[in-house]
C-alpha cells in the first residue's frame, strides 16, 4: 500500500510539527513580551528618576521663594513703619522720599508674584511597583507631559524670587542710608552739645554704636529711639546753659569736682535734701559710679554747698563725693579692694580726701570717723 492512502499516515507526519511551530511562536511571544516588558522598565525607570529630581528641584524653589516673599513682607513693613517716623533733622527729606518710592516698588513686586504652588499633573508609582509594559508606556507619556510644567514652574519661580529680591534689597539699602545718616547728624550733635550730661552722651552714644536698640536696628523703634535721645542730649545741654547763668556757684562747684576726678565723667544732681538730711545747717553729698562705658559717675550735691561754697567743710564734702568715683579706676581699684579697705567705701573716700589735703570734718571725717594713717597713704596712691 502506497504510504498516503495507509491510515493514519499524514496525521501521524503533522502530529510532530505542529507542537514545535505552536511551542515557538508562544516563545517568540514571550520573549517579545519580556522585551517589551524590561524595555518599558527601564524607560520608566529612568523617566521617574528624572521626574523625581526635577519635582525636589521645584519643592526646593517654592521653599526658597516663600522664604524670600516672608523675608520681603518684613522689609516692607518694617520700612512703611520707618517711613511714618523718620524725619525732623536727623535725615534728609530727599532720603524719605526714595524710601518711600522704593518699598512702595517691593510692595507691588510683592503684590505681582505668583502663588507659592507648582503644578499637580497626577502621581505616579515607584519603578519598584510592578506594572505591565502598557501601563509603564501610558506612565511615560503622563511624565513626558508633566516635566515641561515642572520646568516652566521653576523657570517662573526663580525669576519672581529675582524681582522680589532685587526690590528688598533696594529697601533695605535705602533704610540702611537713612540710618547712615541719622547716625552721622546725632554723632554731631554730641560734638554741639558739650555742656549736655553724660548719661544722656551715653544715651546716643550707645545707639549709635549698636546700630540700634533691643535688636530694633534700622526700624521705626530704633529711629524713635535715636530721635528720643537726641532730644534728650540737646534739652540737658539748653539746661546746663541755663543753669550756668542762673546757678553759677554750682558751675563752679561742679567745675571744681571734675577738675579732680582724673577722668571719670561726671554728672549732677542739686537738692534740698540729700542722704536723709536738709540744706539748714548740713552739707550733704551721694555717689554713684559705674565702670563702663570708660567710668562715670553720678553725684547729688545739697543746696547748702553752693550757699557756703567759700566754707572748706562744704569743698571737702564734694572731694569725698568724688573720691567714691575713684574706686572704679584701673589704677585705684586693686587699692579699694586690697587688706587696706575691703572695698569699704565709706572710709576710702575719706581717706581719699584727706590724701587730696582736705583733713576736715567734712571730708568724712565727722560721719564715719578717721581712717588710719596706713588707709590714707594707700588711698594717696590713687592720683
Amino acid at each position: 500500500m502506497d504510504p498516503v492512502d495507509q491510515p493514519g499516515g499524514v496525521s501521524s507526519r503533522s502530529s510532530v510539527r505542529g507542537p514545535v511551530i505552536v511551542g515557538a511562536a508562544a516563545l517568540a511571544i514571550g520573549l517579545g513580551l519580556l522585551g517589551h516588558q524590561l524595555v518599558s522598565t527601564t524607560a520608566y525607570e529612568q523617566a521617574w528618576s528624572r521626574l523625581t529630581s526635577v519635582e525636589t528641584q521645584l519643592a526646593d524653589t517654592i521653599e526658597s521663594y516663600e522664604r524670600t516673599l516672608d523675608r520681603s513682607e518684613v522689609v516692607a513693613v518694617r520700612a512703611e513703619a520707618l517711613q511714618t517716623v523718620a524725619g525732623g533733622d536727623l535725615v534728609a527729606p530727599d532720603e524719605v522720599d526714595a524710601l518711600r518710592a522704593e518699598t512702595a516698588e517691593l510692595r507691588a513686586a510683592l503684590e505681582a508674584a505668583p502663588p507659592p504652588t507648582g503644578p499637580i499633573t497626577g502621581r505616579f508609582e515607584e519603578p519598584s511597583t510592578f506594572a505591565p509594559a502598557w501601563e509603564r508606556y501610558a506612565d511615560l507619556v503622563g511624565i513626558a507631559d508633566a516635566l515641561p510644567a515642572r520646568d516652566t514652574a521653576i523657570s517662573r519661580f526663580d525669576e519672581a524670587t529675582f524681582v522680589v529680591r532685587e526690590a528688598r534689597q533696594a529697601v533695605v539699602d535705602r533704610t540702611d542710608a537713612v540710618f547712615t545718616s541719622a547716625y552721622e547728624r546725632a554723632e554731631a550733635e554730641i560734638d554741639a552739645n558739650a555742656l549736655a550730661s553724660y548719661r544722656t552722651v551715653l544715651g546716643v552714644r550707645h545707639l549709635i554704636d549698636a546700630g540700634g536698640v533691643d535688636g530694633q536696628s534700622t526700624s521705626a523703634t530704633g529711629f524713635t529711639a535715636l530721635a528720643e535721645a537726641v532730644t534728650a542730649l540737646r534739652a540737658s545741654h539748653a539746661e546746663a546753659e541755663a543753669a550756668r547763668s542762673e546757678h553759677p556757684v554750682r558751675a563752679e562747684v561742679e567745675a571744681f569736682a571734675r577738675s579732680i576726678s582724673q577722668g571719670v565723667a561726671l554728672d549732677f544732681g542739686w537738692a534740698y535734701e540729700v542722704a536723709g538730711v536738709t540744706s539748714d545747717g548740713w552739707y550733704a553729698g551721694t555717689a554713684e559710679f559705674w565702670p563702663e562705658d570708660g567710668g562715670w559717675g553720678h553725684i547729688t550735691l545739697s543746696h547748702s554747698i553752693e550757699d557756703s561754697w567759700g566754707d572748706e567743710n562744704a569743698r571737702a564734702v564734694v572731694v569725698h563725693e568724688v573720691g567714691h568715683t575713684q574706686a572704679i579706676r584701673p589704677t585705684c581699684t586693686p587699692i579699694f579692694e586690697g587688706p587696706e579697705f575691703h572695698r569699704d567705701h565709706e572710709t576710702w573716700a575719706t581717706a581719699w580726701a584727706i590724701g587730696m589735703g582736705y583733713d576736715l570734718p567734712g571730708a568724712g571725717i565727722e560721719a564715719y570717723g578717721r581712717p588710719t594713717d596706713a588707709q590714707i597713704a594707700a588711698a594717696a596712691q590713687c592720683r
